[in-house]
């Protein structure tokens, strides 16, 4: 490997030479009025532009009745949008209870009218109201009545059987007796 020659000690090679210490400058004296009068240019400097106490007093006034007006509107702000979300809800559950008077009228039984409310309200569109949908609704998908059944029915004996499947459930009957 070939290393190029890029100006650079190697901290161990050969003996450096010291580069001698600068002289230090002698030191500058400043009289006190001298002194005085640095200080002072200097704070002169720092202040300009700062206000004096009654106008910053005045500032401080001026601040806390913007901030008290800032929270007023914040406050006056959350109070409007917490209205308008309860007044929302009131209205939502305003039209379901007026959905639901509607379906009872249409002779929905009382434990179904949330199904139906809510298969009708997904058919509802800016064009179609929540009637027109659960007139076509209901034309469709009719109400269940109430079941009715029939416990008039022979269990074996009373008449004779009519096809195989009667005649097996007979003679089983029948053997358990």
């Amino acid at each position: 490997m070939k290393l190029r020659n890029i100006g650079l000690q190697f901290f161990g090679d050969g003996d450096p030479t010291q580069a001698p210490a600068p002289e230090p400058a002698p030191e500058k004296t400043f009289t006190q009025a001298e002194v005085d009068t640095i200080v002072g240019k200097r704070i002169a400097k720092a202040m300009k532009g700062v206000p004096e106490k009654e106008e910053l007093d005045a500032f401080y006034q001026w601040k806390e009745s913007q901030q008290t007006e800032k929270e007023k509107w914040d406050t006056m702000t959350r109070e409007r949008d917490e209205s308008k979300a309860a007044l929302t809800a009131a209205q939502a559950e305003l039209e379901q209870y007026k959905r639901e008077k509607f379906l009872l009228g249409k002779g929905v039984p009382a434990e179904d009218v949330d199904y139906y409310a809510f298969k009708i309200g997904k058919l509802v569109t800016d064009t179609v109201d929540f009637e027109k949908a659960a007139e076509t609704y209901l034309k469709d998908n009719p109400p269940a009545g109430t079941v009715h059944v029939d416990l008039s029915a022979p269990l074996g004996g009373g008449r004779p059987a009519q096809n195989a499947n009667e005649t097996m459930n007979s003679l089983i009957r029948g053997m358990r007796k």
